[in-house]
């Protein structure tokens, strides 16, 4: 879950508590945001500096034992058993509850859940835990790279499946080329595509069938879609490229969207599907977050060494008893990660002359990008700078090198068939293709003209008179969509020519009472007939042009076919936030001299104050010869000889007699603990 979304489950009270803090009221006054100010690392860094040292090992211990993923109180307590007192969880708990850090929810039978929006997880990893850095290769190191495919270290199942060179947005790219060729995306009775327009969308796909499996990735309808044709169908959708129609019986193409998203350069594209990737699979297993946040400081075009990955993991994950062997963090790491950016395209992959793994970002992982794909160009705008990049060959064959743009090749695909897709395109044209362009609408001018303008060399004389032949041909005759109006009489079909603002949208007068409607026309003039008093209804039910332009939020879908693991957002948010003294219930009750001075008290006293200890889960500060010893006391059994206090001491369980120490003290986190332990 991400801060901004526990910003709007946020109560106002609770709000204007994290803002009073002194140390962020300055900023907000400068304009700063909440969500920025508890996200961004510099700004978390000067939070830390506020921090009490039992917030500071509270935080410390969440990132290492449960990272994003939410958690119980007494899961945490569990987690901090051999290191801190109960009250020292529980008040490092509330004060960063306080500040804003970790946000606590309610299920609807009241178990109580915390959380660490994912947003700040990196920075707080980089602040808490500094010492673990990325393994930098050495400028004069030679790499042998691994080919897309390629098995080896990298375990992957399906090893003798095909991965396309170019990437993920290449792929995403075939798929939405062939939705936007069908003419309608129906779904059966189940909610799924039909298994023969299923194989025309996925036949140019190239994936390995394990890949959302080996990544934990979950997905409706597993006896219908396999996993490249469920990831497409799920990025597709994220990005606002495809949603469902209100009856819920088929699929509804963005065109104007899918158009905005192939503007963007091949690097941006590819970055965009690497953040929805990573929504995929977030809030992920705690040792799998580090691991991301580990790999995402690198740079650009940088080699790193992944057994750096696992040496980090272990170190951020010691404290929580996350830790395995290295080898098996390794390979976990590869098959669920690595493994998929590698095929995605999003790093690459190589081996040093020590045969040692290693890897460098082909994008950059860390970018602004928005939710649904938008890119910062304006609506306006529907074509890239044309450069000519592709060879028009005389066969009717073209050549679409690396560097053609998506953009460019979205034209190139609406005229031709695919041939092969590879770091070199080919499409060729024939009279299908043609015919398929002209019945949506592109005359063999405007194909022409984007083959002129893209080409590097003349287009042959043969292709340009080959094309117009056609035009004219398939001018003669052909099929156009209408829409019928129809009329009860003669006298209405008279009464909407004699109105002004009706006339321009009357198309033919067929018969004595209907007229053909273009398409184009029909939404204004349904409002010019309800002016008039009339409610024309359809007899069809057509949703493409009322929702067509509508973008769809990544953020809000619920329309995927991949199950969320952000379930926390189900729940309501807890807006109770405990006071220190509900820590210690009845405190007034005791004497006030335990916690303000050493004694040497009598055994019945001291057994009273352990069992006190016990209960609010505090310390013990115990005093022989002139040594202070703070010990967290656990459990006071009875034996013949005598009464043993069993505990903990500096992460070591202990067992004391009472002639073991002379003078004590109990101490209450947040109380009176200033000072006598860190």
């Amino acid at each position: 879950m991400r801060f901004e979304h526990i910003d709007k489950k946020m109560p106002r009270e609770l709000r204007e508590l994290i803002m009073e803090q002194k140390w962020c009221s300055s900023l907000l006054k400068q304009g700063v945001t909440l969500p920025d100010l508890l996200t961004d690392r510099e700004y978390l860094a000067e939070l830390n500096r506020h921090l009490s040292l039992d917030e500071k090992h509270t935080l410390r211990l969440i990132i290492s034992a449960f990272g994003c993923e939410p958690f119980t109180k007494g899961a945490l307590e569990k987690q901090a058993a051999l290191r801190m007192a109960g009250a020292q969880v529980a008040l490092g708990l509330i004060g960063l509850r306080r500040a804003g850090v970790i946000a606590a929810f309610r299920k609807a039978w009241g178990e109580q859940l915390f959380i660490l929006p994912e947003d700040a997880f990196a920075a707080w990893q980089l602040l808490l835990f500094p010492s673990d850095q990325l393994q930098k290769g050495k400028e004069d190191m030679t790499f042998e790279l691994y080919e897309a495919g390629n098995s080896g270290q990298l375990n992957i199942s399906d090893a003798a499946a095909p991965v396309h060179p170019r990437g993920l947005a290449q792929q995403l790219f075939h798929f939405l080329v062939a939705c936007n060729q069908q003419s309608s995306l129906s779904l059966t009775n189940k909610g799924t595509l039909h298994k023969k327009q299923l194989q025309k969308l996925t036949e140019q796909l190239a994936l390995p069938n394990d890949i959302l499996r080996s990544a934990g990735i979950t997905y409706a309808f597993r006896d219908v879609y396999d996993e490249s044709a469920a990831l497409m169908i799920e990025v597709a959708i994220r990005m606002g490229f495809l949603s469902m129609n209100s009856q819920g019986d088929r699929y509804l193409f963005n065109q104007q969207a899918c158009l905005r998203w192939l503007q963007e350069p091949y690097d941006s594209q590819q970055g965009q599907l690497y953040q929805i990737w990573r929504q995929l699979l977030v809030p992920a297993p705690v040792w799998l977050e580090h691991g991301i946040s580990l790999m995402e400081r690198g740079e650009f075009g940088q080699w790193y060494e992944v057994d750096a990955i696992a040496k980090g993991i272990r170190s951020c994950c010691s404290l929580g008893g996350q830790v395995t062997d290295e080898s098996s963090l390794r390979a976990a790491i590869i098959t669920t990660w690595i493994t998929p950016l590698s095929v995605f395209r999003f790093i690459e992959l190589g081996t040093d002359g020590e045969d040692r793994l290693w890897f460098r970002w082909l994008i950059t992982p860390i970018q602004e990008t928005s939710r649904n794909g938008d890119s910062n160009l304006s609506s306006s705008e529907t074509h890239v700078e044309v450069r000519p990049s592709l060879y028009v060959q005389p066969d009717f064959e073209m050549l679409l090198p690396p560097d053609v743009s998506l953009r460019t090749e979205w034209d190139i695909a609406a005229f031709a068939d695919l041939q092969t897709t590879d770091l070199v395109r080919t499409y060729r044209i024939t009279k299908e293709s043609f015919y398929r362009a002209w019945e949506k609408g592109m005359s063999s001018e405007e194909m022409i003209r984007m083959l002129n303008e893209n080409a590097l060399y003349e287009v042959p004389a043969h292709i340009t008179i080959t094309l117009q032949q056609w035009g004219e041909q398939a001018g003669k005759l052909y099929i156009e969509e209408v829409t019928l109006l129809r009329c009860r009489s003669e006298d209405i079909a008279e009464a909407l020519l004699r109105n002004e603002k009706c006339l321009p949208f009357l198309g033919e007068r067929v018969g004595s009472s209907n007229f053909i409607i273009m398409r184009e026309h029909l939404t204004l003039l349904t409002k010019c007939l309800e002016k008039m008093g009339f409610h024309p209804r359809s007899s069809r039910r057509d949703e493409d042009a009322a929702v067509g332009n509508t973008l769809i939020s990544s953020e809000n879908q619920t329309g995927g076919l991949c199950y969320s693991r952000d379930t926390i957002q189900l729940y309501e948010m807890d807006t109770h936030l405990p006071e220190r003294d509900e820590l210690y219930p009845d405190m007034q009750d005791i004497p006030v001299s335990w916690m303000k001075e050493f004694r040497d008290y009598h055994g019945s006293t001291r057994k009273e104050m352990i069992r006190k200890a016990i209960e609010w889960k505090s310390v013990l500060q115990l005093r022989k010869e002139g040594r202070n010893r703070f010990i967290i006391p656990r459990i006071l059994r009875e034996e013949r000889s005598g009464w043993i206090l069993e505990g903990l001491e500096e992460y070591q369980e202990i067992s004391l007699a009472s002639e073991d120490w002379e003078e004590m003290k109990l101490i209450l986190p947040g109380i009176n603990d200033e000072g006598v332990y860190t």
